[in-house]
This record gives structure tokens, sequence and C-alpha cells, in this order.
């Protein structure tokens, strides 16, 4: 199953190795997908690859730590009523989390999606939505 967690640091847990004690505690692959930190806070977005038991243990175990994480169920949206159709994101998007359907219309895979937000200005009718968390 692969899932996307925002992590939320306090001040006081930013100068611990609490992603890395949670990596070896588990068997999630994690791959760190975008990241703001700064001396009073951090938030972490987090691809994770792992059973559903995995992921709520991994929640747990952040928590335990003084690290809000929480499971993201949406990240961005394309509005199929509003899209042309005409390819402008296709190109900027660094994932291929869009792409072109065999019927020439843009699809998205929302699982590649790192959030960038690259193709949202390149949208003509802005039918690219992000749900950025930060």
């Amino acid at each position: 199953m692969n899932v996307k967690m925002l992590l939320k640091y306090s001040a006081e847990a930013l100068d611990k190795p609490i992603l890395a004690e949670v990596i070896r505690q588990t068997s999630a692959e994690i791959n760190i997908l975008h990241a703001e930190l700064n001396a009073r806070k951090g938030e972490i977005l987090i691809g994770v690859e792992a059973e559903e038991g995995e992921i709520e243990r991994m929640i747990k175990l952040f928590k335990e730590r003084g690290v809000d994480a929480q499971r993201l169920e949406r990240t961005v949206e394309l509005d199929e009523e509003t899209c042309m159709h005409c390819g402008a994101c296709l190109s900027l998007c660094p994932t291929g989390a869009l792409s072109m359907g065999e019927d020439y219309s843009v699809k998205l895979d929302e699982g590649k999606c790192i959030m960038c937000e690259v193709c949202v200005p390149a949208c003509p009718v802005r039918a690219i939505k992000v749900f950025k968390p930060f």
C-alpha cells in the first residue's frame, strides 16, 4: 500500500532523529517528497510503502515521539469537467503524475504526485488543484 503522510515537528522534536528511528523500527519504505523546516517547526511530506498495520504502527511511533503524523487521503485533483485536455501541464510534471491517455485526455496518477505545484499555474483553466497541507 502506498500512502502519503504529513509529519509536523515541534521545535522540541526538530533536533532529534525521529524519522530515522521510525524507519529503523518498521519495515516501511519511506520517501521524503517535500520538507519545510525552520528553527521553530518542521513539516515533512513522506510517501510510505507498507502494509496497513505497519502504517498505523508508524503513526503511533511518530506520535509517541512528539511528532504529529497524519495520513493524507487526497493530495491532488484534476477537474475532468474543467480540463480542456490541452496538455500544457504534461511536460512540466517531474514525476509523470500527469500523462496523456490513449484518447488524448489528460490523466492523473495521484500516487506519483509529489505536490510540487508546477502544473497548477501552467493550466490555463485552473483544472488542477493541489491540497497542500503546509
